[in-house]
Order: C-alpha cells, then sequence, then structure tokens
C-alpha cells in the first residue's frame, strides 16, 4: 500500500467517526498537542501523518488500524513486507524510523511499559552502539540484497551519518521501557562468528576490519554482562532481565506495550520488521516469546556459575576467530 492511499484510508475512517470536520479538528489538536494549522495540513495531504501519530490517533478515537492501514482487497493478508534501501534511504523511510524512536521514547512516562525481545541473532539495541557493527550487519544486508549484482567490501560500505544517528538513538530509546526482557538463542555469537568468518575468506572483509569487529564485540559482551550483573540498564536503572535459550530460536519476535499502545513485531530479513496493532495478535507474540522462558536460563542477577560460564565461551569464540 502507498502512503496516499492508507492516508485516504485514515480519512476515511476519520470521516465515519468524527463527521463534524471542526470537531475532528478540535480532537486532533487535543490528540496530537498541535496547532489547528498543522491539523488542516495533515487533513489536507500537505504533510503525512506520522506513524507515531496515527498510533495514538488510532487508540484516542477506538479505531481499529486495520481498517485504514489496508485496503479491502489485502485485509485478510495483514502484514505487508517492504525491503529498506538502507544505504539510501528516503526522507519518509527515515522518518519510519525517527517515529518509532519518538513512540519508543514515551515509555519513560508509563511505569507499566514493558518490551520483550526473542531473538535468534544479536538484538539491534544491543549491537548499535557499536559503529563496526552496525556497519557490518549493513554490510551483510546489502550482500543478501544485492548478491551477485554489488559485491561491495565491507571498507566500501560507507553508512550516512543519519542513519548511524537513528540506530544509537534507537538502543538509547530502548532503555525507557520500565521492564525489558531478552531472551537470546545459546548460539547467537556463534551464527555471527561463522558469517564473519566466511566474509573474510572471501576477502571482502579486511583482516584489520575483522580486528575492529572483535574489540567492539569484546565491549559488547562486557557491557552485556554489566547488565546481566546489575539487571537494569545504568543510565535509566530501568529493570532488565536476560534468558540464554537452550533450544534454538527459530525468529525474532518483539511485542511492546506502552500504556494501552501494543505493537508485535517480527524481524524479518536482518533489519526489516512486519509488525501488528492489534491486541489479540500482540497477545500471541508475547505468549509466544513467554513460553521459551520455559527452556532458557535467567542469567540476571542469577545463574551465576552458568553466566560466568556463558560469557566465558562467547570471548573465546570472538578471540579463536
Amino acid at each position: 500500500m502507498t502512503t496516499a492511499e492508507m492516508h485516504n484510508n485514515l480519512l476515511s475512517a476519520l470521516e465515519k467517526k468524527v463527521p463534524d470536520k471542526s470537531k475532528l479538528v478540535e480532537i486532533l489538536m487535543d490528540t496530537l498537542h498541535i496547532e489547528k494549522g498543522a491539523v488542516y495540513r495533515r487533513l489536507r495531504g500537505d504533510v503525512p501523518f506520522t506513524f507515531y501519530e496515527v498510533v495514538i490517533i488510532a487508540k484516542r478515537l477506538e479505531i481499529s488500524l486495520n481498517n485504514f492501514m489496508y485496503t479491502d482487497s489485502v485485509r485478510k493478508g495483514r502484514f505487508e513486507l517492504t525491503f529498506l534501501e538502507y544505504m539510501n534511504m528516503n526522507e519518509m523511510e527515515y522518518k519510519r524510523w525517527e517515529d518509532l524512536i519518538a513512540f519508543f521514547g514515551t515509555a519513560k512516562n508509563d511505569p507499566h511499559s514493558e518490551i520483550a525481545d526473542s531473538s535468534n541473532m544479536l538484538p539491534i539495541c544491543i549491537y548499535t552502539r557499536y559503529d563496526s557493527l552496525i556497519k557490518y550487519y549493513l554490510f551483510k544486508y546489502e550482500y543478501l540484497l544485492h548478491g551477485l549484482e554489488n559485491r561491495i567490501t565491507y571498507s566500501e560500505l560507507q553508512v550516512p551519518d543519519r542513519l548511524n544517528s537513528i540506530f544509537r538513538s534507537y538502543a538509547e530509546a530502548f532503555k525507557n521501557f520500565a521492564s525489558t526482557t531478552f531472551i537470546l538463542d545459546y548460539m547467537v555469537f556463534q551464527y555471527l562468528i561463522t558469517d564473519l568468518r566466511y566474509f573474510s575468506d572471501i576477502h571482502l572483509i579486511t583482516t584489520d576490519d575483522l580486528q575492529q569487529i572483535k574489540n567492539d564485540l569484546f565491549s559488547l559482551l562486557n557491557d552485556f554482562e554489566s547488565i546481566a550483573l546489575t539487571g537494569c540498564f545504568e543510565t535509566t536503572e530501568n529493570r532488565v532481565s536476560i534468558y540464554i535459550s537452550d533450544v534454538n530460536l527459530d525468529s525474532t519476535y518483539i511485542c511492546t506495550q506502552i500504556k494501552n499502545i501494543y505493537v508485535g513485531l517480527v524481524r524479518t530479513f536482518i533489519l526489516n520488521t512486519v509488525e501488528s496493532f492489534d491486541q489479540s495478535s500482540f497477545r500471541k507474540i508475547k505468549e509466544w516469546i513467554q513460553s521459551q522462558t520455559k527452556s532458557s536460563t535467567l542469567i540476571t542477577q542469577s545463574g551465576a556459575a552458568y553466566r560466568a560460564d556463558f560469557f566465558e565461551k562467547q570471548r573465546q569464540l570472538i578471540t579463536e576467530l
């Protein structure tokens, strides 16, 4: 669905819910905390509603997001997958990321906000504090997305400053949740090491670049182990629970709750997601994540021997790379 189609569906849903345009404008001013002129610009289509604004409007007026996110012809398939050209994103695509970060930022105003991330790869919010790791995952994404058409090396890849800033802001926004849960596949670092060794063997990552990645991985492990020891993020002191799954995880699932806004996400193709704002879908994803704790070991402020052994094994893997 195009942005224009989504905008038209949104306007149609709003008109049905609040036929009186003057009243609708007042509601949107109060809901979005913007001036009347800004509301009219959005209603005319001069300025698009942001992701965050759409979610807030839907909750305020009790409109299902599916009513205007999808046309009747695709209503049965509620998820739409879009590949982002991360190295050449347009303004709307940057805005989508910035809206998500702003949405996560509101978690600090909700003492009951929570987010859970069950992953078979390093969570984005963990590795995006390190430039070489941001660059590596973008490099792998480009390699798999374009294949032999564009065999760019890791060294040749130039990450836009704005994109780097987006990822770092995302990592910081994650810390605003009152409660955060991570469930990691016990092989998560082994998967990464295997990939790095492959790219090194085919000469797309140099020895010097590989060393920098290794240095950042050691730093990441130190930081992650510190969180496991304290059970919280240092900057916000918000609670963090880290589990290591003893069985392989099939994919990456994320569920987010801020006040009465529920979002369920499934990560696909390294850096993309499909998402649902439907509360029943959110519950299914949350239940799936919670079920994975049954076959996992909690390493935050407990399981000292298991925790020490886990981090020692990961450091050994990196050392041998």
